[in-house]
């Protein structure tokens, strides 16, 4: 599998992108979701679904700040952005029918997956990710955003390198919390794929002896230290927006 691209910012996310981005807060999500929304080509229909009213005023305030044209795009799902199709997850009606109406390309992103996670429904949202990774979009831009606090702790190295497998873009969090650091490396599948931006996490990591290297594959490994810096984040994390 390859290494997702890397850019430091979600506005020079090219056509024919399928992005994942990571966030640890409302703030990071919230610039996140601007900068994508930023970087949509000129008139190119738009959508940004968040879960509720609350999330939809609070981007509104940094879209008119920053990108006011883009005031309104930004809709409400109050359900989960996939849906069981023929036993599969799929995107959800609202979705489906918003990138119908736009043969010609969307700029769209739906930020409810990890509000639904559960370690039992991960592995569909896995199959999910692969299955969206093979569509069409030469057109337009995806972006699936992701809270690292929702990742389940003893999932998550997998999680995270699945992520990784099924995106062709990534937006790394610029979090300091140790599990949020630890936990990015496994974006990538081995150690030489990983990023120049966070070469010296990967050195603080093994330093620490929160991670190691596999041989020969040369893919990183939790040691039990690191196994406990993700569960204990974990456990003192919580999504209460």
């Amino acid at each position: 599998m390859a290494a997702p691209t890397v850019l430091a910012e979600l506005r020079d996310l090219p056509l024919g992108s399928h992005c994942a981005s990571f966030h640890v807060s409302r703030q990071e999500a919230a610039r996140n979701a601007v900068s994508f929304i930023a970087g949509a080509p000129e008139g190119q229909a738009t959508a940004y679904w968040v879960p509720d009213s609350e999330t939809a005023a609070y981007y509104d305030l940094w879209l008119a700040r920053e990108v006011p044209d883009a005031v309104g795009c930004v809709a409400i799902l109050p359900h989960e952005q996939v849906e069981s199709v023929g036993g599969k997850l799929r995107p959800a009606q609202e979705i489906r029918r918003f990138i119908g109406r736009h043969p010609e390309g969307v700029t769209a992103a739906g930020e409810t997956i990890t509000r639904y996670w559960k370690p039992q429904n991960v592995p569909d949202h896995m199959e999910y990710e692969a299955w969206f990774q093979s569509q069409p979009m030469e057109k337009s831009r995806f972006l699936c955003p992701y809270d690292l606090r929702a990742v389940p702790p003893d999932m998550a190295p997998m999680v995270l390198r699945e992520l990784g497998s099924h995106h062709s873009h990534v937006v790394l969090s610029t979090s300091l919390e140790p599990g949020a650091r630890l936990l990015q490396l496994f974006i990538f599948p081995t150690v030489e794929e990983i990023p120049e931006p966070i070469e010296g996490t990967l050195g603080w990591a093994l330093k620490k002896d929160f991670a190691e290297i596999q041989r020969p594959v040369r893919e990183l490994t939790l040691t039990p230290s690191g196994e406990r810096v993700v569960n204990d984040w974990g456990e003192r994390t919580t999504v209460d927006w």
